[in-house]
């Protein structure tokens, strides 16, 4: 999708309030099938192994997300993706799909 698509979509989902319910959405999802929970224990393990003392927020960012965006749910991403493009549809905006 072209920068100008999403800079349309992204405007008409903050004016109408669905980007907040869709990162609500998002979020409930994640915490139900544990992915969170999971992302948190991933950050306090590379916490302990590299020491409190000798680890930056950048280390963990750079070590943690990688795999956390592997690891989110794939009907998740296609519920979005579905999501996204019916709101773009329904705004006729060229939106993802296009």
């Amino acid at each position: 999708m072209a920068s100008l698509e999403q800079s349309a979509l992204n405007q008409k989902l903050r004016e109408t309030g669905e980007r907040e319910k869709l990162k609500e959405y998002i979020l409930n999802n994640l915490n139900e099938c544990g992915w969170r929970e999971d992302l948190k224990k991933h950050c306090i393990e590379f916490i302990q192994a590299k020491g409190i003392e000798k680890v930056t927020i950048q280390e963990i960012t750079s070590a943690i997300a990688p795999q956390a965006r592997a690891s989110l749910p794939e009907d998740l991403k296609t519920d979005l993706f579905n999501q996204l493009r019916n709101f773009s549809e329904q705004h006729r905006l060229n939106g993802p799909g296009k």
